[in-house]
């Protein structure tokens, strides 16, 4: 009796391993089909929007000073159309119609946008609108922290209430990142890195897909967006949809539950602690920025040149020197969350988060209130102001 138990054990085990290595195969081709997709679609792309026109031009608050094509976006929407046509099988939530409905609905208002700028005002509607949507699914909400704070089964207004804020937060941090080359897509190409990790692990394979896909399409959009002679800017038809994909992707780790994480060996409790971790660079930017315009009394919706990235291109970091150099520090931050989560406890882990972002505002203040980033803040804007743009 006991051989035939371990036989069947057995035999279960190397189904399973066979299951995981066909999927890996499966993953690698679609990884480079998607890299190669986007890879030959940017520079059609690009093409178009230099025929008709479809640049964005410098303004007072840009880190460039000439016009580059924009709408590198569009590749990215395909390439998940594409996807999601090959992977709907595994799509056990039934996500799969409410996903590209709300992604179409920001792909349209980002495409808009970049095409004839739109206000805020219509964008943050879109955004809500595309937003409910995605939520009218119950399989994407916060609906426990499992412990976090105290609170574990959060009641369904709540719930919703607060998986819509956080998805638009996370949007326009997104959005508000992409304002120097590179720097949009080495973020999201962190976050998406380490979801992967933890969906593989947790056998989501739906949801590992549309990580990959992330991953080689920024990839592949970094080649033209650090260009110099083929630069291509993805637009708010880029950030938004990237926006949305992280933050979906988020809302379903934040599902899981207690017994998925054992495969991490780490309580669900500890895991919004490790998420904002992960999501470092845009949640600690968004935070900053609109407390910075509450500070001043403006609106919160007001662009302005105080992002994280401004700091350091008003020091005389190059795009690139200060794409790689703030993703790294988003890779060095989510890396130590997620050893501290492993080795702490729910409350020593919190206080180590906030001690980091406390140490990144104080640096940030003292970087910005620098002499030399004054003087190149007046040089950059005076550049700007005398150039011409056809």
């Amino acid at each position: 009796m006991n051989s035939l138990i371990h036989l069947g054990l057995t035999i279960n085990a190397e189904i399973s391993t066979v299951f995981v290595a066909e999927s890996m195969v499966n993953i690698i081709v679609a990884f480079f089909l998607l890299f190669s997709l986007t890879f030959i679609l940017i520079p059609q792309i690009r093409k178009i929007t230099i025929r008709f026109g479809l640049f964005d031009t410098p303004v007072n608050r840009s880190s460039h000073l000439v016009a580059i094509p924009s709408l590198g976006g569009i590749s990215f929407y395909i390439c998940y159309l594409v996807l999601v046509f090959f992977i709907a099988p595994l799509d056990k939530d039934n996500m799969l119609v409410y996903f590209m409905i709300s992604m179409s609905i920001l792909f349209v208002i980002g495409f808009l946008d970049d095409i004839i700028d739109l206000s805020a005002k219509i964008k943050f509607l879109a955004q809500l609108l595309a937003v409910s949507v995605l939520l009218s699914n119950s399989e994407i909400r916060i609906d426990s922290l499992y412990g976090f704070l105290g609170i574990y089964e959060i009641p369904i207004h709540l719930s919703i209430l607060g998986s819509l804020f956080f998805l638009i937060g996370l949007i326009n941090a997104f959005n508000l990142i992409d304002g120097i080359d590179g720097l949009a897509a080495v973020t999201g190409i962190i976050v998406a890195s380490f979801y992967s990790f933890m969906l593989y692990k947790l056998s989501y394979w739906f949801y590992l897909y549309i990580c990959i896909a992330t991953i080689a399409t920024l990839l592949a959009f970094l080649r033209y967006n650090l260009s110099k002679h083929k630069k291509l800017f993805m637009g708010d038809t880029g950030s938004l949809v990237i926006g949305l994909v992280l933050g979906v992707l988020t809302l379903k780790l934040m599902s899981v539950g207690d017994l998925g994480y054992l495969a991490l060996s780490f309580r669900a409790q500890k895991l919004p602690i490790f998420l904002i971790g992960v999501l470092f660079v845009p949640v600690l930017d968004i935070i900053r920025v609109m407390m910075l315009r509450l500070f001043r009394g403006v609106s919160i919706f007001r662009p302005d040149r105080n992002h994280i990235h401004h700091i350091l291109i008003d020091l005389g970091f190059s795009h690139t020197k200060a794409a790689f150099l703030i993703g790294f520090v988003n890779l060095v931050v989510a890396s130590i969350m997620f050893v501290t989560i492993r080795v702490f406890d729910t409350m020593q882990s919190m206080f180590i988060l906030i001690f980091i972002f406390l140490l990144s505002f104080v640096l940030l203040f003292i970087l910005n209130k620098s002499k030399m980033a004054l003087r190149l803040k007046l040089k950059i804007k005076k550049r700007i102001t005398n150039k011409r743009f056809f």
